[in-house]
């Protein structure tokens, strides 16, 4: 193989490109190279996180609550600028919204909390 790059690198004329292919090692076609690049193996794709909803700027979070029965709702607060977070409170008659965890609810006196 020696010889035979330097035959090529003879007949070669000046400023020509040359290829080296199959001229620099021991090993024969057949067998895969070390340097031979390999495909990289298919990134396994991350399962998507369902983020759980988060409350919206400004509105306090009501969380381990409950619906009384005369329509207002019981659960502990946080977020708010009146009460201390973790303080038991006890809405006025919810009258919009979907009272259900991940949603905002509205009462009849106009305050607004996300239900945790």
């Amino acid at each position: 193989k020696k010889q035979a790059a330097q035959d090529s690198v003879k007949k070669a004329p000046k400023a020509s490109t040359i290829s080296l292919f199959g001229l620099g090692g021991g090993q024969s076609n057949d067998s895969p190279s070390e340097s031979t690049p390999q495909k990289a193996p298919p990134k396994k794709q991350q399962p998507k996180q369902i983020k759980a909803p988060s409350a919206p700027r400004g509105v306090p979070t009501l969380s381990n609550w409950k619906l009384k029965g005369d329509g207002s709702i019981t659960g502990r607060i946080s977020g708010s600028p009146n009460f201390k977070n973790g303080e038991l409170i006890t809405t006025s008659e919810i009258v919009g919204g979907r009272i259900d965890s991940g949603s905002v609810v509205q009462t009849g006196s106009g305050s607004k909390y996300f239900l945790s």
